[in-house]
């Protein structure tokens, strides 16, 4: 799927009203800890702009006929729900910043870890962690059609060496360790490469798993999406990954609903044998 820079999310962007944007700005960072992506208009008294925190992004909005912000009409009209891994720490934050708590952080009947809280313009925030996973109909709530979870798929690698192998893979590709089971070699360990989850365990021959390695083939490639294919790729051969090829545009005659027609990509082969196909689409 092709991505836009200027809108980097793909479900849902909130517009948010905001009397002065600048000061919105500022204040959602200093107190949330959001970051600011761009604005525009007059840099000092911007029309609107972009922020996020980790995966949830919204825009900012100048107030103008016809919108208002709560302060200032009195009532709200929607609540913006951000999830956080660490909302407890959160929750600090904004206790500690002098945000106006509305709700304290507890876990909710329906499986939330959450607080709310008002800005300065009188929006309503509620953060929340998932603590548990709780079907609508436990706590009371009439199901009109049950929601079915996205299906995920994360790619297991066979390795040789456990934890050689979460080292490579921190540096090589900036992997972020989330958990892991066992010491030394014998490891089995789930990662995340900027939100991207893999997982890797020692090979085991008995149990039909070798790495390619030392098996002296692969039957699966990554493909790793990324912004920036040339620098990851660098990177990777930078921490001992060894290049199969370069970086460069590649065109596709594809068909079907969403046609590939150019993309980025090189390749690589990490110290386990794994190829890794790195690459951005263009279009």
């Amino acid at each position: 799927m092709l991505s836009n820079h200027s809108v980097p999310v793909g479900a849902v962007l909130p517009h948010v009203v905001y009397d002065d944007v600048a000061q919105a700005v500022q204040w959602l960072a200093s107190t949330f800890g959001f970051r600011e992506h761009f604005r525009y208009g007059d840099p000092a008294a911007p029309s609107g702009a972009q922020l996020h925190l980790g995966e949830a992004w919204i825009m900012l909005s100048q107030s103008r006929p016809g919108t208002a912000t709560p302060a200032n009409s009195g009532y709200r009209t929607q609540s913006l729900t951000v999830f956080i891994e660490d909302v407890d720490a959160h929750y600090e934050r904004s206790k500690f910043s002098g945000a106006r708590i509305v709700e304290e952080l507890h876990e909710t009947e329906y499986g939330e870890r959450q607080y709310a809280v008002v800005d300065f313009a009188g929006h309503h925030w509620l953060f929340s962690r998932h603590a548990r996973d709780v079907k609508p109909e436990e706590w009371g709530a009439i199901v009109a059609e049950p929601a079915v979870l996205a299906p995920q798929i994360s790619v297991m690698l066979a390795v040789p060496d456990g934890s050689g192998a979460i080292e490579f893979y921190k540096r090589a590709f900036d992997a972020t360790l989330l958990w892991s089971l066992g010491t030394g070699a014998d490891v089995v360990a789930g990662l995340a490469i900027h939100g991207a989850p893999f997982f890797l365990a020692h090979e085991a021959p008995p149990y039909g798993t070798r790495a390619p390695s030392s098996a002296g083939f692969t039957t699966v490639r990554i493909e790793l999406f990324v912004d920036d294919p040339a620098a990851v790729h660098s990177r990777a051969v930078a921490a001992g990954a060894v290049e199969r090829s370069p970086v460069r545009e590649h065109t596709h005659p594809t068909v079907g609903p969403q046609p590939i027609r150019r993309m980025l990509q090189g390749s690589v082969t990490d110290p386990f044998g794994h190829i890794w196909l790195i690459g951005k689409f263009l279009d």
